[in-house]
């Protein structure tokens, strides 16, 4: 049985105090779970949130949603 993939979910948060938004590390069955997550939290925080593999490379960039 494969071990399930670790993923780092980046949330930016630009108008942090620091400039710095939140790490959130996560076991998931693949990238495509990883994707489905990231776009809600993207969603449901307004925020861009970058998804990146163990070894911290970058696997895809959501763009903050728009408003309108």
């Amino acid at each position: 049985m494969m071990k399930p993939a670790l993923v780092v979910i980046e949330v930016s948060n630009p108008a942090a105090f620091s400039g710095q938004g939140s790490i959130i590390v996560v076991e998931l069955p693949d990238e495509d779970a990883a994707t489905r997550l990231a776009r809600k939290l993207a969603h449901e925080t307004g925020r861009r949130v970058i998804i990146r593999n163990a070894e911290m490379g970058i696997i895809e960039i959501i763009a903050s949603p728009a408003t309108h």
